[in-house]
């Protein structure tokens, strides 16, 4: 895994998904300020590093869940990549939103996910797991197995491990916050003042002040 962290890492830098703005912080959707920010949608948009992020989840689903039914997408970000790796390992999907809607059929779970299926979750990137609780929460509503989740780029936030260790829920990335850091300097991309600072953060990001 080393090796495709460090190579995802420095894909996504060059394509400049990932930004950084120490100074001059972004708001997240939750309020919280960062100095950087991942922009996995950008993959979507330029073939080869579409197909590199696609093959490379579906060959850690294989190797890691070889007894995996059916592939969920946490909507709506995850939809696409999902979609890609559930028809590269020629399986099933469905996606599934954090919340049932509130219009329809008020599905939270769209497709068919029977009872008994043993589902992997694809997420584009975990931060504060919040999404993936009530993914999870969902699938075992309905009767299924949840093996682990996978995602392109992991914030490493203690809190979020903690919580997936309490539900008993598996993360596997194919990059994280630490490799992308280390990278990111490597490329002067960051100077040393400002990845102390992103690392700072990152250790305690609901209480970062700017």
């Amino acid at each position: 895994m080393k090796v495709l962290q460090e190579m995802t890492a420095v894909r996504l830098l060059q394509l400049k998904a990932i930004k950084f703005q120490p100074k001059n912080p972004f708001v997240w959707a939750n309020g919280w300020n960062a100095p950087m920010y991942c922009d996995d949608r950008k993959v979507l948009s330029y073939p080869k590093m579409r197909d590199f992020i696609r093959l490379e989840l579906a060959r850690v689903i294989a190797e890691m869940y070889p007894d995996a039914d059916i592939i969920a997408g946490v909507a709506t970000n995850a939809i696409a990549h999902g979609v890609l790796v559930a028809q590269q390992l020629s399986m099933p999907f469905v996606y599934v939103h954090p919340q049932p809607k509130d219009h329809g059929l008020e599905n939270q779970i769209e497709g068919d996910l029977r009872p008994r299926q043993s589902v992997v979750i694809v997420e584009i990137q975990v931060n504060t797991g919040e999404n993936i609780l009530k993914v999870v929460e969902a699938i075992r509503n309905n009767g299924c197995k949840v093996l682990g989740v996978v995602t392109i780029f992991d914030y490493c936030f203690a809190a979020t491990k903690r919580k997936l260790d309490k539900i008993d829920v598996s993360l596997t990335s194919l990059t994280n916050i630490e490799t992308v850091l280390r990278h990111a300097f490597a490329m002067d991309l960051i100077d040393e003042e400002q990845k102390q600072i992103i690392e700072q953060w990152q250790h305690n990001p609901a209480k970062w002040e700017k």
